[in-house]
């Protein structure tokens, strides 16, 4: 009987094992991002390292080189190259003071986990992407004025264990801008044609002749082109083909948007 009772017993310990294989393919709550708030703690917690995959991964996101605005919403990017076909990640936000701040908001092939939304991890279908991207909400305020999105990434070995991989961290910082949502009016404007292969033009309100500045920053959070004056054409045939978030203010009052470069 106590040989029949083992042998029950290695039976049930299959699906178990399977069944924490599949939850960590398919993403991982808990605090494993590496930042500071979550006391370093990364992916090697459940990952045994010992892979060598050239795994480089890194954090790119759309706040504009002025830094993030309360209130507003920005695209956060994390990416990933490696020689691995399988990779996995989790990521967080947090001010000075390792103080959790913002909100996330899911993309293709990653989730929010954790009580009240802290981190970003991928999905199951998701583990088969080398990039993440999701949107980040800026909090109303942070201490030091600034952000750094944390993440570890994991690239595995796919055979079905958590042994043989290898997990890299990576950050990047980003100023508050602090003359802030409230300093301004809001002004709306839309863009047209949308998308566009040459030329983007603008319906808005009427702007004051001095002190207008447009910006369009790419998915990287790079700014591709300026403009410091009145505007009602922009050449844009010179950019690669994507999506761009345009930045207008005018005197007291600033504005969002976005278009595709087809």
């Amino acid at each position: 009987m106590k040989k029949n009772y083992k042998f029950y017993l290695s039976l049930l310990a299959v699906p178990i094992v399977s069944l924490t294989l599949l939850s960590l393919s398919g993403g991982r709550d808990g605090q494993y991002s590496g930042s500071p708030g979550d006391g370093g703690a990364n992916c090697v917690v459940c990952h045994s390292p010992g892979g060598n995959f050239n795994t480089n991964a890194s954090i790119s996101s759309t706040i504009p080189a002025s830094g993030f605005v309360s209130g507003n919403t920005y695209d956060v990017t994390v990416s990933v190259t490696s020689t691995s076909s399988k990779h996995g990640f989790q990521l967080t936000a947090e001010d000075a003071a390792d103080t959790k701040v913002g909100t996330f908001v899911a993309g293709s092939g990653s989730q929010v986990v954790n009580a009240g939304g802290t981190h970003v991890t991928h999905t199951l279908s998701g583990n088969q992407l080398t990039s993440w991207t999701f949107s980040w909400t800026a909090p109303e305020t942070t201490e030091g004025n600034q952000v750094t999105f944390y993440a570890a990434v994991n690239a595995t070995n796919s055979d079905s264990s958590t042994t043989g991989d290898e997990v890299v961290t990576t950050s990047a910082q980003y100023a508050m801008n602090t003359v802030g949502i409230k300093d301004y009016e809001r002004i709306s404007f839309s863009i047209y044609p949308n998308p566009s292969e040459s030329y983007i033009s603008f319906m808005m309100e009427e702007l004051p002749a001095e002190n207008t500045e447009l910006t369009i920053t790419n998915y990287q959070g790079q700014i591709v082109k300026r403009v410091t004056d009145n505007f009602t054409q922009i050449d844009i045939s010179s950019l690669s083909k994507g999506v761009y978030f345009v930045q207008v203010i005018a005197g007291n009052k600033l504005g969002f948007s976005k278009f595709v470069k087809s």
